[in-house]
């Protein structure tokens, strides 16, 4: 994304409602991580988040969390879109940006899309931004596998930079993502003679192992790297590296000390700029206030070699 940006359009993707990605530290996905707090689900009666039980404390995982995670807007969608966030009308034919650099195709594949940022810069800094946001929302926040196209609404709802701009990106990623958490351990796939299991992740799974190194008051080093605090929470690590799962788990969700766990507690600020305009968000809730504190992404974990312990 940086590398296709000139140094003006950087400057003024800064000023869109993305202009934090570009302060994002790459990170690699944990799915050993992420399996080992899924283990930890127990039973919600809110469909729109997920509760996980780790050494005896109860730790939320909600819209307001994403939203502190990544700073993006996820008010409630607009009148103009349906009950999933998409435009219940939408002009014929393919939309002028695509036709422009995409010329004879009216169907674009992510892939391809990917390809052109990666090996090309476009002169015209809106269409060089516009570019680059149609990216972000389908190849980061709504991630799905790569031979899937690029979701068309997309293409003619950023023709308004404004309206782009102030949608609710932050709900569509929030629900898509919270969708194939849930739905990981039903649907996961066991390769007996490899003896592991895998699943798929959609949406920006990478929020949710964020929100995990949140929940720990302290990780070493060897994890993954805290810079402090900063706004959107995101932006406060990096250089995550790849663990074992049964060193993680034996080390921080089932070892026989127990590990301090917190949930996030916003600050006055984060609760000015980030939650004030989401409606399930009504001030520090009873579950905070006793506790202490991309791309699609495949998860392969060993097999147990003992009988898998999960709460539903």
């Amino acid at each position: 994304m940086k590398k296709f940006l000139t140094p003006t359009q950087n400057s003024k993707f800064r000023s869109t409602s993305f202009g934090n990605f570009l302060d994002f530290e790459p990170l690699v996905f944990s799915g050993q991580l992420v399996h080992c707090m899924l283990l930890k689900e127990v039973f919600h009666l809110n469909p729109n988040e997920m509760m996980f039980k780790v050494h005896e404390t109860l730790l939320k995982f909600s819209i307001s969390d994403f939203s502190l995670i990544t700073g993006l807007n996820c008010v409630e969608y607009p009148s103009f879109c349906n009950e999933d966030g998409i435009p219940k009308q939408l002009p014929f034919g393919s939309s002028w940006l695509c036709s422009k650099y995409f010329p004879g195709k009216s169907s674009i594949y992510r892939g391809d899309l990917y390809d052109f940022l990666d090996q090309n810069q476009v002169k015209d800094d809106t269409d060089a931004i516009k570019l680059v946001l149609i990216f972000i929302v389908d190849y980061i926040l709504l991630s799905k596998k790569d031979n899937k196209l690029v979701d068309k609404y997309l293409w003619h709802m950023v023709d308004s930079l404004d309206m782009f701009g102030s949608f609710s990106w932050g709900r569509k990623s929030f629900l898509l993502t919270l969708e194939y958490l849930k739905k990981a351990l039903k649907g996961k796939q066991i390769d007996s003679q490899q003896d592991v299991i895998h699943y798929e992740l959609f949406g920006f799974p990478t929020a949710f192992q964020i929100w995990i190194y949140e929940c720990f008051i302290s990780l070493p080093k060897t994890v993954i790297s805290y810079n402090g605090p900063k706004i959107p929470r995101i932006c406060s690590w990096s250089k995550a590296f790849k663990s074992k799962f049964f060193s993680l788990n034996e080390k921080f969700f089932d070892c026989e000390e127990a590990i301090p766990v917190r949930n996030l507690v916003p600050t006055e600020r984060e609760c000015k700029d980030l939650l004030s305009c989401i409606p399930e968000f009504t001030g520090v809730s009873s579950v905070y206030k006793k506790c202490p504190f991309m791309a699609h992404s495949s998860v392969e974990v060993p097999i147990f070699k003992k009988t898998e312990e999960t709460n539903w």
